[in-house]
């Protein structure tokens, strides 16, 4: 019989369970050294079951960083658009924009340890399956804040802004990846504080190149999730 497929609107405890032992081990172990025996176990179901629910450990890894990922994109559009509203068509305040952009991923981990591991890991070490889908999840969230961007810092060449964002998210990565995780609102909301200064900075910088000077890789590189 096919197995059948749930979206990710659908509840039942057995799903949950599955997706709840995923996070813990994918983030632990990585995608190569969990197998789906394992996670049913972790998860206290029969490997019938996982399989019912999600097909293959490929489908159940797919929906795992989705879980994750989808509220975060979400919220950062949720916040993007009420900025734009906010401003009345003007160009968003830079920092404005950086906190939309970091706020989501970073007050995550107050409701999911687990989330900056398995990020970490999908950036640096993917599942060559995950590439692909990420990229197209990232998309319809990258291009706005993007163009946000573009509008606030006129001045600044298109290449300089997607290299400069690039560069952007990997500080939010690289904190997540590296400071032990809290329980305080409080402390994240000061790290955020930091971190936005911090990436305005470097935005707001004398570009030291023009859109002549280096070819369009940025424009044709898959945009990641994170």
């Amino acid at each position: 019989m096919k197995a059948r497929r749930t979206t990710h609107r659908e509840t039942s405890p057995t799903k949950e369970s599955l997706l709840k032992a995923a996070e813990r081990l994918f983030a632990e172990h990585g995608y190569d050294e969990v197998g789906m025996r394992a996670l049913a176990d972790e998860a206290g179901v029969n490997l019938g079951a996982a399989t019912y629910h999600f097909g293959s450990k490929e489908n159940l890894y797919i929906e795992t960083i989705m879980r994750c990922f989808r509220p975060i994109s979400e919220e950062r559009i949720r916040l993007l658009r009420q900025a734009e509203r906010e401003t009345n068509g003007k160009p968003i305040p830079l920092e404005t924009i950086i906190d939309c952009m970091v706020r989501p991923a970073l007050m995550a981990v107050l409701k999911n340890p687990y989330f900056p591991a398995l990020f970490a890991r999908n950036l640096f070490i993917p599942p060559p399956f995950l590439t692909e889908v990420m990229a197209k999840a990232g998309r319809p969230v990258h291009e706005p804040f993007i163009t946000a961007l573009s509008r606030t810092l006129p001045n600044l060449p298109k290449e300089t802004i997607l290299i400069r964002e690039m560069f952007s998210r990997g500080v939010l990565l690289m904190f997540l990846s590296r400071i032990p995780m809290q329980k305080s609102p409080e402390f994240y909301e000061c790290v955020l504080k930091e971190m936005v200064a911090f990436i305005a900075a470097g935005l707001r910088a004398d570009s030291t190149i023009s859109d002549a000077d280096l070819p369009s890789m940025a424009l044709s590189r898959p945009a990641p999730a994170i």
